[in-house]
């Protein structure tokens, strides 16, 4: 049975892809328990009430540091199922769904991407080395967006959308170390110009990822490793993003 895939159900699949687990009886999906808890919260449950009709239970599961949900409810299993998901490990073999993949709906393609990018990407900002002015230089102001994962057939379906969608970016493998002979593959969209045009099309509903967006907007960088918390008090102005920056906070 086709499913008819709406922007709100492609970005249910880009957040699964990217956190989620099928198996017969349940279906889950996991984020960080601290930073990514409003998103569950405030996003995530809205869509699923908006498309299925369920309430979902988030809460914490200390004993894997995470937060989410699962659920029983046979609308949602049978939906990914009709999507061409199977139960058990996805890791090396999750892939696009077709109808999301060859879609010519660029707000479906740029939905999935923004749930999977909400669910398992990042947005980091560097210093600049070399003949740069020293703000460049001593700030982290250079963004960069990446999506990471090791299952390859996936990064190559959202190279493709991408390219449908004009957006620029490269790809990088990365080796593990440690006796693990497995890869990671990863795509970045760097660079102002390129990180803009991804906001503009594609976007963030991760107040992770606005927070950081949204300082670096305001203050021209982001100081490194801070937590959720930290950047809503620098958005309220309540903290200095230079006095976090020199304090190593």
């Amino acid at each position: 049975m086709k499913t008819e895939i709406s922007p709100e159900l492609a970005e249910i699949c880009g957040i699964f892809c990217a956190d989620g687990c099928l198996q017969k009886a349940y279906v889950c999906i996991w984020g960080n328990i601290t930073e990514d808890r409003e998103y569950y919260d405030n996003h995530l449950t809205k869509i699923f009430l908006n498309n299925f009709g369920i309430i979902l239970r988030v809460h914490e599961k200390t004993s894997n540091s995470v937060y989410g949900f699962y659920t029983c409810d046979r609308k949602i299993g049978d939906f990914f199922n009709n999507l061409g998901f199977k139960p058990g490990n996805k890791t090396y073999t999750m892939r696009v769904p077709k109808q999301i993949r060859e879609s010519e709906d660029t707000e479906v393609l740029a939905s999935f991407l923004r749930g999977f990018a909400d669910g398992d990407g990042c947005l980091n900002f560097d210093k600049r080395y070399g003949k740069y002015i020293e703000f460049k230089r001593k700030y982290h102001n250079y963004p960069r967006i990446q999506i990471k994962c090791v299952a390859k057939i996936l990064v190559e379906d959202m190279c493709k959308m991408l390219d449908k969608l004009g957006i620029k970016y490269f790809t990088r493998l990365h080796k593990r170390v440690g006796g693990n002979n497995t890869v990671a593959y990863s795509i970045c969209v760097e660079g102002c110009a390129r990180v803009e045009k991804w906001i503009d099309l594609i976007g963030f509903k991760n107040p992770v990822y606005l927070t950081k967006y949204k300082i670096w907007k305001r203050y021209g960088f982001v100081p490194p490793n801070t937590s959720i918390k930290q950047r809503y008090k620098i958005l309220k102005r309540e903290l200095s993003p230079f006095v976090i920056t020199k304090m190593g906070l």
